[in-house]
């Protein structure tokens, strides 16, 4: 009964998922949508599927670099169950339910959630930077691409200067509280506030951000496996900007895993360099089982074998 809320979740989640996937296909006309899937070069799948490992094994470095940043004396094996854990909140509104693995940090080793959810917002906003990187490669591809990356990137750049100074910070918090809509995000924003400057300062912050372009690209290369697996002819370098592009419309959305818009948007920037939409959307639902759906069912594993004497914890975190 414990873990109930988290499983709730995660099926409304799954729900969710099976009526965007299935839209996405009938709007693209389903038949051939089913047939660019029974067409897909299945041989290619184990590449797939290890670029996304790829992608999580440098993020897990990446996770595992800033608990060291802070002396989180945190046993690596046991650092590696969070981190995998933390999938499962992949598909919470802005992935803010990954605070859980400072919950679940907490509960082993006894660290403060505010030490540990500090390295949850820093990995969120250094994805969000290697996104930025990589999306630059081809801005150009689509009308005022430029512009819509230049707000980002001029969002992100604020978000660091807020995070990295106490004043602004605290502002920044008070103003959230009073938001509505966006108030869910002062929680965490008050559990950065301390430890999680040292995060965003320049060493730290530099490798970090290298650590997030290339543990992405390895998800952008898995799309363009994808790609050529349905016998499309679109370039390396476009299926980057392509990908991150789609992933980091997905991520501003906050809505649950960017259910919806990333799907829409990797579909929709497919369509416009000329890709048949049934094959556009084929190759949008294999990416994001490959992806997404590889990651929470994951999570929901970890979760359920190493911390079974936790769901009580992991529930509430899910709330």
């Amino acid at each position: 009964m414990a873990a109930s809320p988290l499983v709730r979740r995660l099926v409304l989640a799954a729900a969710l998922g099976a009526v965007v996937a299935a839209g996405l296909a009938w709007s693209a006309n389903l038949p051939a949508t089913l047939e660019a899937l029974r067409r897909f070069q299945w041989a290619l799948l184990p590449l797939v599927v290890a670029a996304t490992f790829a992608n999580y094994g440098l993020r897990f470095v990446k996770w595992d670099f800033y608990l060291r940043c802070l002396a989180v004396p945190l046993p690596r094996r046991q650092s590696l169950q969070v981190f995998l854990a933390g999938f499962t909140m992949a598909i919470t509104p802005g992935k803010v339910g990954e605070v859980l693995k400072a919950v679940l940090v907490r509960d082993l080793v006894g660290t403060e959630l505010s030490r540990t959810a500090s390295v949850v917002m820093a990995e969120r906003l250094t994805d969000v930077a290697g996104l930025l990187l990589l999306s630059a490669l081809g801005a150009t591809a689509l009308p005022r691409g430029g512009l819509l990356l230049g707000i980002v990137a001029g969002l992100l750049a604020l978000a660091l200067v807020v995070l990295s100074t106490p004043r602004l910070a605290e502002v920044a918090y008070a103003a959230l509280s009073r938001s509505g809509r966006l108030a869910r995000l002062a929680g965490p924003l008050r559990l950065f506030l301390g430890t999680g400057r040292t995060l965003v300062a320049p060493p730290a912050l530099g490798w970090a951000v290298l650590l997030s372009v290339v543990s992405w690209f390895c998800e952008c290369l898995a799309f363009y496996v994808v790609l050529h697996g349905l016998g499309l002819d679109i370039s390396l370098r476009a299926a980057t900007f392509l990908y991150a592009f789609a992933s980091l419309a997905g991520a501003v959305s906050m809505l649950p895993g960017g259910l919806g818009v990333a799907e829409g948007s990797l579909t929709a920037l497919l369509a416009a360099l000329g890709t048949p939409l049934p094959d556009a959307a084929a190759a949008t639902l294999l990416i994001r089982a490959a992806t997404l759906w590889l990651a929470v069912a994951l999570g929901a594993v970890t979760l359920t074998v190493a911390f079974r004497g936790g769901r009580t914890t992991a529930a509430a975190a899910a709330r």
